[in-house]
C-alpha cells in the first residue's frame, strides 16, 4: 500500500493505525468516523464489499467494513456507541441492505438509514436475534 494512502487513511476522525495481515488491511478503531471513512473510500473509486457484525458484551457491537480498493481489502473495525452508528447508505447505496440485516439480526439502530424498516426477520420476532445465546428469542 502507498504511504500517501496509508497516511491519508490515518488522518481520518477517529484513525488509528492500519496494520498488514495475511487476508488484507486492518484499522481497528471504535470510534472511526464511518461517514468520513465511506466518503473518503468513494473518492478514491473504492468499493464496499459487505459489512459484517459481532455482538460484544455489554450490549455493544463490533461492526466492520469491508472495502476493495486497488487489488486490496480494507477492514474498519467500529464499535457501536449504545449499539448505534451513522448509516453509510446514503453516499454508498450497497450498504443498504447490510445494514438492515445488522439491524434485523443485531439491533444496530443505523441513524440517518434510507430505509430503516426490517429486511429478513418477520414481525413476530424481535430484532437482535444473534444477541440473544444460542439465538434464542424471548417469547
Amino acid at each position: 500500500m502507498a504511504t500517501d494512502l496509508k497516511s491519508q487513511l490515518s488522518d481520518l476522525p477517529g484513525a488509528t493505525e492500519l496494520i498488514q495481515q495475511r487476508d488484507g488491511w486492518w484499522m481497528s478503531a471504535p470510534n472511526l468516523d464511518v461517514i468520513e471513512t465511506a466518503r473518503f473510500m468513494l473518492g478514491l473509486e473504492g468499493r464496499l464489499s459487505t459489512i459484517t457484525a459481532a455482538a460484544l458484551p455489554g450490549d455493544e457491537t463490533e461492526v466492520i467494513y469491508h472495502y476493495y480498493f486497488d487489488h486490496q481489502v480494507l477492514n474498519f473495525k467500529v464499535t457501536t456507541q449504545k449499539n448505534t452508528l451513522p448509516s453509510i447508505g446514503s453516499i454508498l447505496p450497497a450498504a443498504d441492505w447490510i445494514e438492515r440485516e445488522i439491524q434485523d439480526l443485531y439491533k444496530v439502530r443505523f441513524t440517518g438509514h434510507p430505509h430503516p424498516e426490517r429486511l429478513i426477520l418477520p414481525a413476530q420476532l424481535e430484532p437482535g436475534l444473534f444477541r440473544e445465546p444460542g439465538g434464542k428469542q424471548k417469547r
